[in-house]
């Protein structure tokens, strides 16, 4: 028995939120969480310093993990994110 099916589909389509801009970060709170990975620490390092440049934060914190593989503890998280306007999450972090 031979069965034929259409090639051309419905895609599905899924809901999603309302997206929003961000504020500008210029003068705000901003917070780093960064893994460390050993390929990334010459660019973390310049991108962190870029931004502070362009942005001149009113604060800085910082969550510089000691593990590349585990996220951040929940409550070190927390801790930060409260403190910050915006959060700058480096890859895997």
């Amino acid at each position: 028995m031979l069965e034929l099916i259409d090639p051309v589909g419905i895609p599905r389509t899924e809901a999603q939120a309302a997206r929003r801009t961000l504020d500008t970060p210029v003068g705000r709170r901003v917070g780093f969480i960064y893994n460390q990975y050993p390929a990334t620490r010459g660019f973390w390092a310049r991108f962190e310093h870029a931004l502070e440049v362009l942005c001149t934060p009113a604060h800085i914190e910082r969550a510089y993990k000691s593990n590349t593989w585990a996220p951040l503890e929940p409550a070190k998280f927390k801790l930060i994110a409260g403190a910050v306007d915006c959060l700058v999450v480096g890859v895997g972090a």
